[in-house]
């Protein structure tokens, strides 16, 4: 499993690849922590969900975030650490040909 963050004005849009079979009764759920807070878990996303956005968070804060699939026991898991943020910075794609 590859979890990925990406940053947003007071948000974190997660997405993540599966590379297992998931059993059809397991549920994603969603762990998250900044500094000094810890919030309640997000539970029972259905398994087929692979992409969840937090939102409300304080921008310019790291946040570590952990997604695990859990069924009678936890099946997968990873975490990801994030600042979200209310500046955008995009920077060119430089390719060299050789």
């Amino acid at each position: 499993m590859s979890l990925h963050g990406t940053p947003g004005d007071q948000t974190i849009q997660l997405d993540w690849i599966v590379n297992a079979i998931l059993p059809t009764s397991s549920t994603w759920t969603i762990n998250y922590q900044s500094p000094g807070s810890v919030y309640l878990p997000i539970t029972g996303l259905t398994n087929t969900l692979r992409a969840h956005t937090l939102t409300g968070l304080t921008n310019y804060e790291w946040y570590t975030v952990t997604l695990s699939a859990v069924g009678t026991t936890p099946i997968l898991s990873d975490t990801v650490k994030v600042m979200p943020t209310d500046i955008f910075i995009y920077l060119p794609l430089v390719m060299r040909e050789n």
